[in-house]
């Protein structure tokens, strides 16, 4: 972590791909060929396994951890059985709010998604994910479509709660709407929570960090001014939404300025911000957020820098992600372990960090030491059972 005030990014241009086009002899005739582009992505009401899907010609089963393959450009839809649960954007991350139009945790269409899901959950417990078994995998093929929009979905699903139920060594109960809503707020929480970097540019211009709360949702972090050379720092006032676009405001209140924006993606963010004066746009991508990690832990951190801690965590105890100053617009690599509520990591540009995280109340604080220069401060954060 340096102490310099600024640092100009590195840019660099990739090529793209080429199309190889063959001539056949003598003739006229000729054919040309294209690549399709395929990634891969994450079904999340807690991760699903067991749902069919298909995108363009990609089709199969979503993995243990509710991942698939789609086309990109292409929807994606999942079903189970005879019936279809919805049809997506493919994407990275896709969740029941995106299965349905203007789709939100209050929506009854939603929550629908979610009981039926939930109640499929060959353990019941959808807090360590939810997992078709393929014995319901195999009934479900009797089923037909179910109304979503049902306003009984008991009665709607009566048939179907029965047969799963009589699969031996399986408890299938259908939830409470509102446990559905608040299972699927906590889900979109977790999901898009962690450390996100970008520039903000208008009437004045330089790098912002920030990150989202997984408990609350607020989106706090710092901002820097090419303009007068100095940190801004930035709290959440209004959390993230629970719908497709998570919008959000956060601002600082002595300067006036205010920044509202939303999710363009599962992964970026972007809007406007104003102060007294002047305005702009702000868009950013999340940085560390290694999708497969057991749990993601988020830090601000304060003292002789202005920046951003982020922790990915596997199932071994293992930290891998990065640390951003915002102040130098500089992101180095992070690794470490937790032992215990203990933390331990080092940064590639010679930063020490310890400190305690509580994977159950979702918490994280400590200190930190920049080895060459010498400067030290404290961060705190918060993170979530990722996967």
């Amino acid at each position: 972590m340096s102490s310099r005030l600024r640092k100009s990014l590195a840019f660099s241009l990739t090529a793209a791909f080429m199309f190889l086009l063959s001539a056949c002899g003598g003739g006229s005739s000729g054919s040309s060929t294209t690549s399709t582009t395929t990634a891969s992505g994450v079904f999340k009401d807690s991760n699903v396994s067991g749902l069919s899907y298909v995108s363009g010609a990609q089709s199969g089963i979503t993995g243990s951890d509710g991942s698939f393959t789609y086309e990109v450009g292409q929807s994606v839809t999942f079903s189970i059985g005879g019936v279809t649960v919805g049809t997506a954007t493919g994407q990275s991350v896709v969740t029941p709010v995106d299965l349905v139009s203007g789709g939100n945790s209050g929506s009854s269409h939603v929550q629908n998604i979610v009981r039926f899901l939930t109640m499929l959950d060959d353990d019941g417990d959808p807090t360590n994910g939810i997992s078709i078994s393929s014995a319901v995998q195999t009934i479900a093929k009797t089923w037909t479509q179910v109304n979503f929009k049902a306003a009984d979905l008991g009665t709607e699903l009566a048939s179907i709660v029965a047969d799963a139920t009589a699969i031996a060594g399986e408890t299938h109960t259908l939830p409470s709407a509102s446990s559905a809503k608040s299972h699927m707020e906590s889900t979109l929480l977790c999901t898009r929570a962690g450390a996100f970097r970008g520039t903000y540019t208008g009437t004045d211009n330089g790098p912002f960090g920030v990150l989202i709360d997984a408990k609350t949702g607020n989106v706090n972090g710092f901002a820097f001014s090419n303009t007068d050379q100095a940190i801004m720092t930035l709290t959440g006032t209004t959390a993230i939404s629970f719908d497709q676009s998570a919008a959000f405001v956060s601002g600082n209140v002595s300067a006036g300025a205010t920044y509202s924006g939303g999710f363009t993606t599962p992964n970026q963010v972007g809007g406007t911000w104003n102060i007294a004066g002047g305005d702009g746009t702000f868009s950013g991508s999340r940085i560390g957020g290694v999708a497969n990690a057991t749990y993601r832990f988020t830090g601000s951190y304060i003292g002789g820098d202005f920046g951003l801690f982020a922790f990915d965590i596997d199932g071994a105890d293992k930290i891998t992600g990065v640390s951003y100053s915002v102040t130098d617009d500089v992101q180095s690599t992070l690794s470490g372990t937790v032992t215990g509520n203990l933390v331990s990591a080092t940064t590639s540009d010679g930063t020490n960090i310890t400190g305690t995280l509580d994977k159950t109340a979702g918490t994280i604080s400590g200190s930190w030491t920049d080895t060459p220069s010498q400067a030290t401060g404290t961060y705190s954060g918060s993170g979530c059972k990722l996967n």
